[in-house]
């Protein structure tokens, strides 16, 4: 037996999976099947997509290789914690324990370039395919993480129906804000913060798109006179709204008034209250035929997600009488 037959074979370098991948763009590759992209580039569209959704960036994000993610969800607060003492403890009541599925759904992006592009061998075709399929995805994903049906893509947080009259079961709590148009009332932006349990507010932020943003930014403390809204002095650092971060996402509902009723706002611990599920790979099918002159991508990866706890989630609405 040689020497070189007892090593230890090595993991195939990012070097030639980028060769390689490269090949499979430009059409020197055998084969049309579909081929999963380099992990390097997987972990790039990854990273690059959570900071291009800021949902996604506040949600919990767990990697699966099925395609549902069973989750064990404590539907209210259970007793069953104490001191120990000398008499019998009795529990008379069963915690609600149940579990909820998330189901994976398929998501695709397809980027086209241009066939004089692909036989350039100075542009960078890889990186500029990599970055489409991360704007296109970041973009769909953002959506239906607010807006999604739950049939064919993940379940929205504002597909589920938002109470202005206390907490209900599956339901968000809301606080009704006014009508749609304006958002100017001080005491309503702070009874929202204050309906947040306290133990959600340690990983709490505003989530609101800048047309909201714009209208809360001249609320001011009835009290001290002083902006309820604190300009970041720091790049990198959010601005703050009575002393929590402010997340701005512009798939969320401007305050407009041509709607009879808007979600314009969120107070939210999306960590806990927003569970993401997604398998690690992403793959690539090359179509050189459907889009002439150009050379289409299509890219698919799967994802789901869904509101596991509605208590860590409040909303502001706004509606008409």
């Amino acid at each position: 037996m040689k020497i070189n037959e007892l090593r230890p074979t090595l993991p195939e370098s990012p070097i030639f999976d980028a060769k390689k991948f490269s090949a499979f763009l430009k059409g020197n590759a055998d084969g049309n099947d579909p081929v999963d992209l380099p992990s390097s580039a997987i972990h790039s569209i990854n990273a690059k997509i959570k900071t291009l959704s800021p949902i996604k960036s506040l949600a919990k994000v767990t990697i699966t290789s099925g395609d549902r993610l069973d989750v064990v969800v404590d539907t209210e607060d259970s007793d069953a914690f104490g001191w120990i003492t000398d008499e019998v403890i009795k529990y008379d009541d069963i915690s609600s324990v149940s579990k909820i599925s998330i189901y994976l759904h398929q998501l695709f992006a397809k980027p086209r370039v241009a066939h004089t592009l692909l036989e350039d061998h100075t542009a960078n075709v890889e990186e500029f395919i990599n970055e489409k399929i991360t704007a296109q995805m970041a973009a769909a994903e953002n959506k239906s993480f607010l807006f999604g049906d739950g049939i064919s893509q993940p379940k929205g947080i504002l597909k589920y129906e938002i109470s202005t009259e206390g907490a209900k079961p599956r339901t968000i709590e809301g606080v009704a804000g006014g009508e749609p148009g304006r958002i100017t009332d001080y005491s309503k932006i702070v009874e929202l913060m204050e309906k947040l349990p306290s133990k959600y507010l340690c990983n709490a932020s505003w989530i609101m798109s800048r047309n909201a943003a714009s209208h809360i930014r001249t609320i001011k403390d009835e009290t001290t006179n002083k902006f309820l809204w604190q300009n970041s002095i720091a790049h990198g650092v959010p601005d703050t709204l009575l002393g929590y971060p402010v997340v701005v996402c512009d798939d969320m509902p401007k305050v407009s008034t041509e709607e009879e009723s808007c979600v314009p706002v969120l107070f939210a611990n999306l960590y806990e209250g927003y569970q993401i599920a997604e398998k690690p790979h992403v793959n690539i099918l090359r179509d050189p035929f459907n889009s002439k002159p150009f050379v289409e991508f299509y890219a698919t990866k799967r994802v789901g997600g869904d509101v596991v706890n509605f208590d860590a989630i409040k909303a502001l609405v706004l509606k008409r009488a």
